[in-house]
């Protein structure tokens, strides 16, 4: 059944795949780009952009070792988690979802038992929805007057969504142990409850506060990526519509339908685009600076985090 099920989710997102890149496509008039947009794009630019998607990656690795630490026994070295860290995103790149399993394999080598490896991994994707969602939801009543009146529904519906992850892991701590008989299925419970209720865990250690500052200084990194690309390329948008195009990319990265929305990326920012009067390509143009940018940022990391971890095992072998 659970076969059946995975299937057909993976036919759904192919569907999905191939059906946004026909659109983009479609919409997509490569002759129409206007020569300014390539003539502006400079070195300085290149430099300054790669700059910003280093730094950016680097927080999101020690954001994320941090919050492993907390649930191993043995100290770990940066260098070390980096290298497993990319080569994942590389590895998901190639077979979504891969990289996970990579780095699932090898920290358990380093006594992070699957189940931790779990509960943080959902820990940080429930703790950065809900609070990069709150921070959206004012982003959008605060700079969207582009969108008229329809910035305070986004406003609303956003808060209570994001109210209501947030309540989710406590409301169901509050829910009273089921008493399976079961043996297997109260196993399985035991593990579900474990992984649902880490939050918890985390919030007593006061370790949200270290979560909250430095998501802030990330979402901070990641609007000026956004800003640059579009400065780079010479378009003039006001900051509410640099902000629409922001939380666009911010969100679309936290909620993956394809492979890092290969395809749907391009087509909302191209349609986003088109609804400023700025035109498909320009939209487009966008989202493939920051998609060229973010691939060469992880291949040079990548061989660089590689080099350093060889040449520390071979300084150790000798």
């Amino acid at each position: 059944m659970n076969n059946f099920k995975n299937n057909i989710i993976f036919i759904i997102k192919i569907v999905i795949l191939f059906l946004s890149c026909y659109l983009v496509y479609v919409n997509l008039k490569v002759d129409q780009i206007p020569s300014y947009l390539k003539n502006k794009f400079n070195i300085e630019n290149s430099i300054f952009i790669l700059t910003l998607f280093i730094i950016s990656t680097h927080l999101q690795i020690y954001i994320t070792l941090k919050t492993i630490s907390k649930k191993l026994i043995k100290k770990i070295r940066y260098s070390y988690f980096a290298k497993l860290f990319l080569n994942s995103q590389v590895i998901s790149i190639i077979l979504p979802h891969s990289g996970l399993v990579y780095r699932a394999y090898h920290l358990k080598k380093l006594e992070l038992s699957y189940t931790d490896f779990l509960g943080v991994s959902y820990f940080l994707a429930w703790f950065y929805f809900f609070f990069f969602l709150l921070l959206y939801s004012f982003e959008i009543l605060i700079f969207g007057s582009y969108l008229g009146d329809y910035r305070y529904l986004i406003f609303i519906s956003g808060l209570i969504v994001s109210i209501i992850i947030y309540s989710l892991p406590f409301i169901f701590f509050k829910v009273a142990i089921i008493n399976l008989k079961n043996r297997i299925l109260k196993k399985i419970y035991e593990y579900f409850r474990y992984i649902v209720l880490i939050p918890i865990d985390y919030k007593r250690k006061k370790f949200f506060n270290f979560l909250y500052i430095f998501g802030v200084i990330g979402h901070i990194l990641n609007f000026l990526l956004i800003f640059s690309a579009i400065k780079a390329i010479g378009v003039e948008l006001s900051l509410s519509q640099i902000v629409i195009f922001f939380v666009i990319n911010s969100f679309l990265d936290q909620v993956p339908i394809t492979p890092k929305n290969l395809g749907i990326s391009e087509l909302v920012f191209g349609l986003t685009s088109t609804n400023m009067g700025l035109g498909f390509e320009i939209g487009f143009f966008i989202k493939l600076i920051l998609r060229l940018f973010s691939f060469i940022n992880l291949i040079l990391l990548v061989i660089i985090y590689n080099l350093l971890s060889s040449k520390t095992n071979k300084a150790l072998n000798e």
